[in-house]
């Protein structure tokens, strides 16, 4: 009887309208969702992996969207009036190879949208650098990214009329740095700085080369800087900071201090990390990312973290880190956070075992620039972040970025981000 039951409703449903059971319509392709009103929890996470930058938001735990930034790190840069943003790509017309095309896309904040691209000269350096491959000037008009064929120089975007200007050479000088109006700075490789200074057109006013301001064979700077305001802050690799004031007409690096006493050297205590540096300008507190080690382990991340007084070169806080945790294909392994305890926080003592492997330490850390900022912290094998209250240095939770990995973190530039 159940079976010939069943054969009625079968055929029942056959003949039934289609409309009675709420035929779902195809959702059409294409269509751009506005992002919502600007949130200041919201970071940049840059992927090569998977070749995108992810936006997310570090208090509710959401990736709000993502950008396909093309072969290699692509680190947005940032429009002076917010409604729009640059990001230098690379695309091979046969994903890892074939025809190359360099570019730099502009795109819509509010709908992530892409609204020009200016092609540029394929000689776009690709590395593994967090900072430094592109810069804005201060004012906002040209953008120059750096290029190593391995010659070495920088192409001009104007972004006022969405154009390519020029390559402008600079030998024996890498990366660059916004550095005032209409004028950039690069390292170079003899322990001086060079000043390049553009027309209103964009086109070369000046090359400005500076006398030797660090020694590069006894302790060189690294790249790795952070700036705010018109002060650029790097680290040797021994650990002593350097300052230059870009505002000045003559920058120069200012009197150096050390983040380590001869104890701690004695110890074997040493920067490191892929970006290891992170300041809040408001509270005047430099955050470094450190570990003890051999000489030569600066690309180890951090298992502490350290801040200091700006103004009286003095240490504030030693912090131990817990790990930013670990995911699968992009998503989250965390489980266990409202368990009782102990198993609430087995997960923390679980990943904190990663330590074991130098390589495996978060090495990205940032601090947002509002009244009370929040410290994020990151690592290169994982698509997950650590936040921290960078006040009091308390651990508050985990998110993720939907990314498979985090080489880049950048806070976002509305709410007030460093550059």
């Amino acid at each position: 009887m159940w079976r010939t039951i069943g054969k009625v409703l079968l055929i029942l449903a056959c003949i039934t309208p289609r409309a009675v059971f709420g035929e779902v319509a195809p959702e059409p392709l294409g269509q751009i969702e506005p992002l919502p009103a600007v949130q200041s929890s919201w970071f940049w996470a840059s992927d090569p992996i998977l070749k995108r930058v992810s936006l997310t938001d570090y208090y509710t735990d959401r990736v709000v969207a993502s950008i396909d930034g093309g072969w290699g790190i692509t680190v947005p840069l940032f429009a002076q009036d917010g409604h729009e943003f640059y990001l230098p790509e690379t695309h091979y017309s046969r994903g890892s190879r074939g025809e190359r095309t360099d570019m730099v896309t502009f795109y819509e904040t509010k709908t992530f949208k892409p609204v020009a691209e200016v092609i540029i000269p394929p000689k776009r350096a690709h590395n593994a650098l967090p900072i430094g491959n592109a810069a804005l000037s201060d004012d906002g008009a040209f953008i120059a990214v750096f290029n190593m064929v391995p010659a070495q120089s920088i192409s001009i975007v104007d972004t006022q009329q969405r154009k390519f200007v020029e390559e402008i050479s600079t030998p024996g000088c890498s990366l660059v740095y916004g550095a005032g109006q209409h004028r950039f700075m690069l390292l170079c490789g003899d322990g001086a700085l060079m000043f390049v200074t553009l027309n209103d057109k964009g086109t070369l006013q000046n090359i400005q080369r500076t006398a030797k301001q660090f020694d590069p064979m006894a302790d060189p700077v690294m790249e790795k800087a952070v700036r705010v305001a018109s002060i650029w802050y790097f680290i040797s690799y021994e650990g002593y900071v350097h300052s230059i004031d870009v505002s000045q007409p003559q920058p120069h690096i200012d009197a150096t201090w050390s983040l380590l006493t001869d104890d701690e050297r004695n110890n074997h205590w040493r920067v490191g990390g892929r970006q290891l540096l992170a300041v809040h300008g408001g509270n005047n507190t430099l955050y470094v990312l450190m570990h003890q080690g051999a000489t030569d382990t600066h690309k180890q991340g951090g298992t502490d973290l350290w801040t200091f007084d700006l103004l009286s070169h003095k240490k504030r806080s030693e912090t131990a880190l817990l790990s930013p945790g670990f995911t699968f294909s992009g998503v989250s392994t965390e489980f266990g956070t409202e368990w009782i305890w102990p198993f609430n926080h087995f997960y923390n003592w679980l990943t904190q075992l990663s330590f074991i492997e130098p390589h495996a330490r978060p090495d990205a850390i940032v601090v947002t620039q509002d009244k009370n900022p929040t410290l994020l912290l990151s690592g290169q094998f994982t698509g997950m972040v650590a936040i921290y209250d960078a006040t009091t240095l308390q651990f508050k939770h985990r998110v993720t970025t939907g990314n498979l990995a985090n080489l880049v973190l950048i806070p976002s530039a509305w709410n007030g981000g460093v550059h």
